[in-house]
């Protein structure tokens, strides 16, 4: 199942949020976008997607947590509610794609950064976490440059969704690196899309990493 998400890191100073100054290191304060899983029995002929709001923290020990804080129905349309199945609910299996091109910092009011393949200081060191976090479980292929080419991952989770608390929680079961390498010319030219000027990509999804559970 593929999911697209983007994801934001918070630095504002609200309860949610903590200052980069102050920051932890292997801790971050995300908000992900991901599309609402079809066990959740949405009906709808718009797109959903469940806001999630979260602290993720990197483990020594080759893992990942992800806490849910809150979380709340996103469409684009109105009127629309999730309601979670009766009884403690485990929906395995969930996979989706995390965009590591996506985040915009809520502080600095930017709706993109200066270039479309560019990354901000925060994102570049979430990407250096998730790099290590692989690394340990499978070194990366000498041939690839993970700093210049993991541009995105693909999460393995699952969910527990308690109904009676209306709580939704994670656990982090693999990580799938997916490699993304500039489309070139014989030459060596990158090429870049006629209409738009962006750069062109292919995207190699890497083997599977399982992670160790908490």
């Amino acid at each position: 199942m593929i999911r697209f998400i983007v994801f934001i890191l918070l630095i504002a100073n609200t309860d949610f949020c903590i200052s980069p100054v102050s920051a932890q290191s292997g801790v971050y304060h995300i908000i992900d976008f991901v599309e609402i899983p079809a066990e959740l029995n949405i009906h709808s002929d718009t797109n959903c997607f469940i806001e999630f709001r979260e602290q993720w923290t990197f483990l020594s020990k080759g893992g990942l947590i992800k806490e849910v804080i809150g979380y709340e129905l996103s469409c684009s349309q109105e009127n629309k509610d999730l309601t979670l199945p009766e009884g403690t609910t485990r929906i395995k299996n969930i996979s989706y794609e995390f965009m590591l091109l996506d985040p915009h910092l809520v502080e600095s009011g930017n709706n993109s950064f200066s270039g479309p393949d560019s990354m901000d200081i925060h994102s570049k060191r979430l990407q250096a976490d998730l790099i290590e976090l692989i690394h340990t479980r499978a070194p990366f292929n000498p041939r690839y440059e993970p700093r210049q080419q993991l541009l995105s991952v693909y999460f393995h989770e699952e969910w527990i969704l308690g109904p009676d608390s209306m709580q939704i929680s994670k656990k982090v079961t693999g990580i799938t690196p997916v490699i993304w390498q500039r489309r070139q010319t014989a030459e060596g030219r990158a090429i870049d899309e006629g209409d738009s000027g962006l750069p062109v990509y292919y995207k190699n999804p890497l083997q599977k990493v399982s992670l160790r559970l908490p």
